[in-house]
Parts: C-alpha cells; sequence; structure tokens
C-alpha cells in the first residue's frame, strides 16, 4: 500500500467525488455545433439521438433539458394523468418522486428487496391499485437489480415499466444494457453523470408509439393544437457535447470499474463489504456500495468523512423519502429500503482518482475502530 494505516487516519487530504473530465474533441464538438441550427429539434440533436439509440441498442432515443424531464416526458408518454397511481420505492433520490407529484398523481411507496434496491414483486403486488398505471424502479448508485423480473410483473399487472437510469449509463443484467427491460428508460446527463453535458437528459423505448408520445409532449404538442406538450428539448449544444462524448463512455466505465476492483482487493475491514450485485449483474461504478455492519454506520460514515472520503448517503442526508417534510402525506413503511440506507454508504471511484486516492481510502477504512 501506498500509505500506511496511522498516516491514513491523520493525512490531510480530501477526496472529490466529483468527475468534471475534459476531452480534446469537446471544442472542436461545439465549434462544428455553432455553425448550424441550435434548437432543440436541429439535425445536431437528432444525430446525438441516432448515436444513443445505437450505443444503448434501443429502437428509439429522445434526448431532453434534464434527467427530471425524462422522468417527466416518460410519466407523460406512459399514461399518467393526475388522481392516477405511480408506484416506486422510497430509497431514490428526491428528483425522481418530484414529477410524479408535479404531474398530478400520487406516489405510492413500495419496499426494496432485502438485498438491494430494486422493487420488491411482493410489496408491488400488495400496494397495486386500480389506479396505478406506472411501476418506477430505481438501480441506485449504478448497482442492477432485477429489471427482468419487474418487466414480467409489469406486464402482468398492466403497467408501464419505467426505469430511473440516472446513475447507471453502462449497467447491464445478462449482458443487456438495463434500459432493455423497460417500458421507457429515462437517463440524466448532468454534469457529475458518466455521460456528461452539464444539465440534460434522454429516455430510450423500443416502442414506436411511446417514443412519438415522449417526443411530442416535450415539443409543445408539436403546436398542433390538438396535443398538449411542454418544452422540454435539449438544444444543439449540449446534445454535441454529448455525442462526442459517447464515444468515451465504454472506456469511462471500464476505468470505473478497475478502480472499484483495486480498491476492493485492498479492502481488510471484517465489517465493511462490496453490496451484493445480483446474478447476471455489472455495475458501472458510478459510485462503489458498501455494506456495513457497526452498531452505529453513521459514526464510521463521520469518521471518513472527517478524513476527505465523502459520502453520497451524508452529503444528501439519504433517508426513506417519505421522512422528508415535503413526502410525509405519502408515507407507506418500507422496512427493507430503510435498513439499505442505514446499512451502506457509498465511494468514489471515478477515473480521475489516483492509485494512490484509492489506497488512501482503503486505508482510512482498514483502520476504523468501532467506539
Amino acid at each position: 500500500m501506498t500509505e500506511t494505516i496511522a498516516a491514513a487516519q491523520t493525512a490531510d487530504r480530501v477526496i472529490s467525488d466529483k468527475y468534471r473530465p475534459q476531452y480534446p474533441d469537446d471544442l472542436p464538438a461545439l465549434e462544428r455545433a455553432l455553425r448550424g441550427a441550435l434548437s432543440g429539434t436541429s439535425d445536431t440533436v437528432a444525430a446525438y439521438e441516432q448515436a444513443l439509440a445505437g450505443w444503448f441498442g434501443a429502437a428509439e432515443a429522445v434526448a431532453l433539458s434534464s434527467g427530471g424531464a425524462a422522468v417527466s416526458v416518460a410519466l407523460y408518454a406512459a399514461g399518467v394523468r393526475p388522481g392516477d397511481d405511480v408506484l416506486l420505492t422510497p430509497s431514490c433520490p428526491l428528483c425522481t418522486v418530484y414529477p410524479i407529484i408535479a404531474a398530478g398523481a400520487n406516489p405510492v411507496f413500495v419496499d426494496t428487496r432485502v438485498h438491494g434496491f430494486g422493487a420488491d414483486p411482493d410489496s408491488v403486488r400488495d400496494r397495486v391499485s386500480p389506479r396505478a398505471v406506472a411501476l418506477i424502479d430505481i438501480p441506485m448508485w449504478g448497482y442492477p437489480t432485477e429489471v427482468d423480473e419487474l418487466r414480467e410483473l409489469a406486464d402482468s399487472l398492466d403497467l408501464k415499466l419505467i426505469l430511473d437510469l440516472a446513475h447507471s449509463h453502462g449497467s447491464t443484467l445478462h449482458g443487456n444494457h438495463l434500459s432493455a427491460y423497460g417500458h421507457l428508460s429515462c437517463f440524466s446527463t448532468h454534469e457529475r453523470k458518466p455521460l456528461a453535458t452539464g444539465e440534460g437528459g434522454f429516455v430510450l423505448t423500443d416502442d414506436a408509439e411511446l417514443a412519438e408520445r415522449c417526443r411530442s409532449y416535450s415539443r409543445f404538442g408539436n403546436l398542433n393544437g390538438a396535443d398538449f406538450g411542454l418544452n422540454y428539448k435539449l438544444a444543439a449544444l449540449p446534445a454535441a457535447l454529448g455525442h462526442s462524448r459517447l464515444g468515451k463512455l465504454s472506456e469511462q466505465i471500464d476505468l470505473r470499474r478497475t478502480h472499484a476492483r483495486h480498491l476492493l482487493q485492498r479492502l481488510r475491514h471484517p465489517q465493511v463489504r462490496e453490496k451484493l450485485i445480483i446474478e447476471g449483474g455489472n455495475p458501472n461504478y458510478y459510485f462503489l456500495n458498501l455494506e456495513l455492519d457497526f452498531a452505529d454506520n453513521r459514526a464510521f460514515i463521520d469518521y471518513l468523512d472527517a478524513r476527505g472520503v465523502p459520502s453520497d448517503i451524508k452529503r444528501y442526508g439519504c433517508q426513506a423519502l417519505y421522512r422528508f417534510p415535503a413526502l410525509a402525506e405519502y408515507r407507506l413503511d418500507c422496512p427493507n429500503a430503510e435498513t439499505l440506507l442505514a446499512g451502506m454508504t457509498t465511494l468514489p471511484v471515478h477515473p480521475a482518482l489516483s492509485e494512490a486516492e484509492l489506497d488512501y481510502m482503503a486505508d482510512v477504512i482498514n483502520g476504523y475502530q468501532a467506539p
């Protein structure tokens, strides 16, 4: 190791969890786009959508202004209207549930599985109602969930399966992109995501009718005066940047996986292990997930934070969504989800980290002695 345990506990080092790559092709791509139309209906955006569909193996891609916009558009395309129910787990970000409320629909929280953040089928069956139109599954931090089983369940219940894959560019299940299993799959290209355009997002689907609903709704109903819609289009400049950076995405994900393996090989603490990866799953390692087994897991996370090792659990105050004041009225207890969030932390393993920084994080963890 490059750091001793004693040094790791006292070193004045801060590990960044932000990855903001700059590529040689960024400026040329933007310059080319500036020579053409810049709106969301430009040829530049259409080319980006075609490239996205090709990279993910989807029939259709619709580029949008944000990941939240992608969820809003997918909900509308799925037929969600005021008064309808949308089922989802409470372990996801606020970014997923707010579009449901904005649509006038009711978020109905279902529990996760015991071992991971995928929706538990029994909980879905228990809480589905005649008003339910869609089920949203959210593979957190890029770790695959059992989306194949959820697709079968959704079809049997006449629900549209919407996947919020904001964390999951390149994550796979049984060799397929997770998006292959959703009726509609939503992505974010916020600057912290593996494919980053500053702000942005997109929806993938293999259903031409759903794709047309997405396009129409995101373009003011095509301004035909008959169909309702709003403006969620992505402009040409971020589309050009995304198209250019898409060629680097596989390499970036490979580096994340290499970094995760490097760090995990150096972990020795008996009460810290990687969270379970389901059979057939391959995470993109947007963040490395660690399962904790301390009497006070929060004390461990605070210990890491004091030594410059960040955690999304601490940064975002991760807890079951119904515990936030804005969502208290929707509370339906989900004990598995609460246990999962209380028993884990995240570590950055993005490509900008050095081997010394990865070793430092491992040394800090290995040196922890619970109070």
